[in-house]
């Protein structure tokens, strides 16, 4: 069987899920990543365009361990693995396609003090509430005053 070999640069879009699994009677750590790339182009219009790809990949062993530990939202990284097309039948007896990305390497593209700065300013950041006349005022019908007919 021949394998596809994919690369992707981009951002960290949840904290990793990592988690010990029983395996062929021992135990194995895993880890999933989501990392989301940006695309921007201009148009033919010269507007500019952007579309973000996201992949989950998967991390076995000393990676899983190691991403759980080092990687947070934001963090920026470079990842690369193979991508195995799977197919199996739904409980509605549809065919159901899907892909799965196994990360083979993974390379941290930011130090240390880059990641530490980058939580500060997340912590730092408040958190957003809507303004005042910004807030929704509609009625639902059981508070609405009666009509009288």
């Amino acid at each position: 069987m021949s394998s596809v070999e994919v690369r992707q640069i981009g951002h960290v879009a949840v904290a990793p899920r990592v988690q010990t699994i029983q395996a062929k009677g021992r135990s194995q750590t895993k880890a999933v990543v989501i990392v989301i790339s940006n695309n921007r182009w201009l148009d033919d219009e010269g507007q500019r365009q952007e579309r973000a790809t996201s992949i989950s990949w998967t991390l076995w062993g000393r990676a899983a361990v190691s991403a759980g530990g080092q990687l947070s939202i934001g963090s920026k990284v470079g990842i690369s693995g193979t991508l195995e097309s799977r197919r199996y039948r739904s409980k509605e007896g549809k065919d159901v396609y899907t892909f799965d990305f196994t990360a083979r390497a993974i390379d941290y593209l930011e130090s240390t003090a880059d990641a530490e700065a980058r939580r500060n300013r997340r912590a730092a950041v408040p958190v957003k509430q809507p303004a005042p006349g910004n807030m929704s005022t509609k009625t639902s019908p059981s508070s609405a005053p009666a009509k009288e007919g």
